[in-house]
């Protein structure tokens, strides 16, 4: 009996398409805590100023975002001896990767700034550039598991998903800081328990993507493709190109991470019982992930109607900026921050779709260089996914760095019973709910120049199916 295949006519069995995004749910719980809490914990654990942790980062950030091009050529120009490309990564990247994280949230005891400075960044570039590999291929997956359109579509919307709930789940990880250490539980002790069951265990879990099977075949001439021919195809693909520019002016965001705000600016009470910040915080974001979750469902439906995924990234950054701007008029002293919270949720309807029209986008982009050139660079081309994701995420953290150094919060002087400074309590709420809306908004302009309609993806899709029934 025939398996059933993802959709109607596509090529992917649904037992494998459910073990890939899996692993990227799992995947998703080590970059959740990895991309939301090690920052924080290097500066309410290790006692690293705050423009000190986010300089190391940025370095660190930046030079794997560098980096990425040159993993995506090699990946590109790689082949197994079975002939895969991508798979044996998925195999063999994630174990180390979750042993690094273990390692990052631990606290050694380095004296002073500099060796605890080196350590982090040591480890730290070690690995972005491993989970780089990782991260690299089971994106690129996407693209050689089917060769339908629709199917493809399909998988990144699912995948997105997943990666969703995986973040979404690591959200309830305010709450159980705030509980275990009220209880007595040193944060030291709390963030190394995540790091074994989140970061490791997410890693294990991510296995499960291995399973997926390859089944697009490049020809001889793509193979051999060098470093300089893949930068040129890179660069001469504008879509990717465009997206890219977007996501690095995303970063210019003047932010702090959120859970700075939640703890020590924010407590209410709800139907009698009073809640502290961090609960809060996790509230705020299920209310969020769940707005969030609804739109990723219909990312497909919504992208036909309004004209396709570039459409989807400018209504999605749109709305980001509307609802941010409304969330922060309303304010969020007392109860005002449930107003916020549901208001902020309804804003983020779109918001997830964000992801999955950024990868169905530039899986086109991929089909559309095969049938420019008759070449494909899946790898190179997802690794500049990745590239912009950390220079925006390195932009993002130097800033944000600066801008609590700037605020004079001091993790140390708080754990002793002072109090967040003035600055701190005037300028966080500001700086948490507008800066993205900046980012969000710079995003928009690049995206006005993409020009690829429905009527176009349809030819390729139709002359690329035809070249490839007469070379089979």
């Amino acid at each position: 009996m025939e398996e059933k295949t993802l959709i109607n006519g596509g090529r992917v069995p649904r037992k494998e398409a459910f073990r890939y995004v899996m692993g990227i749910f799992g995947q998703n719980l080590s970059c959740a805590l990895m991309m939301n809490w090690f920052f924080i914990f290097c500066t309410d654990v290790l006692y690293m100023e705050g423009k000190v942790i986010g300089t190391v980062l940025g370095i660190a950030r930046i030079w794997d975002a560098v980096n990425d091009p040159l993993m995506g050529t090699l990946i590109d120009r790689h082949r197994f001896r079975n002939g895969e490309k991508f798979r044996p990564f998925l195999r063999m990247t994630p174990i180390a990767v979750g042993i690094i994280i273990v390692l990052l949230f631990t606290d050694w005891g380095f004296e002073g700034t500099l060796p605890q400075s080196i350590y982090v960044l040591i480890l730290y570039l070690a690995y972005d550039m491993i989970f780089t590999i990782q991260d690299v291929s089971m994106w690129s997956m996407t693209s050689v598991m089917t060769d339908v359109p629709a199917e493809r579509d399909r998988l990144s919307q699912v995948g997105r998903i997943l990666a969703a709930i995986g973040f979404a789940l690591v959200g309830i990880y305010p709450t159980i800081l705030g509980s275990l250490t009220d209880a007595g539980i040193s944060r030291k002790t709390v963030y190394f328990g995540a790091a074994v069951v989140l970061g490791l265990g997410g890693m294990l879990l991510s296995m499960l993507s291995a399973s997926a099977k390859e089944r697009i075949q490049v020809g001889e001439e793509a193979k051999t493709a060098s470093f300089a021919e893949n930068l040129k195809m890179l660069f001469g693909n504008k879509i990717v190109m465009l997206v890219l520019l977007g996501n690095i002016l995303n970063g210019l965001s003047l932010t702090v991470p959120a859970a700075y705000f939640f703890e020590h600016r924010v407590s209410a009470s709800l139907f009698g019982m009073q809640f502290n910040g961090l609960t809060i915080m996790t509230i705020f974001y299920a209310v969020n992930y769940l707005f969030s979750g609804l739109g990723m469902l219909v990312t497909d439906r919504i992208a036909h109607k309004i004209g396709g995924m570039r459409n989807v990234l400018i209504m999605a950054n749109v709305v980001t900026v509307i609802s941010r701007i409304l969330a922060f008029l309303v304010g969020f002293e007392g109860n005002r921050i449930w107003i916020a919270t549901l208001l902020f949720g309804i804003g983020s309807f779109p918001g997830q779709m964000f992801g999955i029209a950024r990868t169905a986008l530039w899986g086109d982009s991929i089909d559309y260089m095969e049938w420019k050139t008759g070449k494909r660079a899946e790898a190179i081309t997802f690794a500049a996914q990745t590239f912009c994701d950390k220079i925006s995420t390195a932009l993002n953290t130097v800033i944000g760095g600066f801008l609590l150094s700037w605020l004079q919060y001091d993790a140390a002087a708080i754990e002793a019973g002072a109090q967040v400074s003035e600055r701190f309590s005037t300028w966080i709420w500001p700086l948490f709910m507008l800066g993205p809306a900046l980012g969000a908004a710079l995003y928009i302009i690049p995206l006005l120049f993409i020009h690829y309609p429905n009527s176009l993806k349809e030819q390729v899709t139709a002359e690329l199916h035809e070249r490839r029934k007469q070379n089979a």
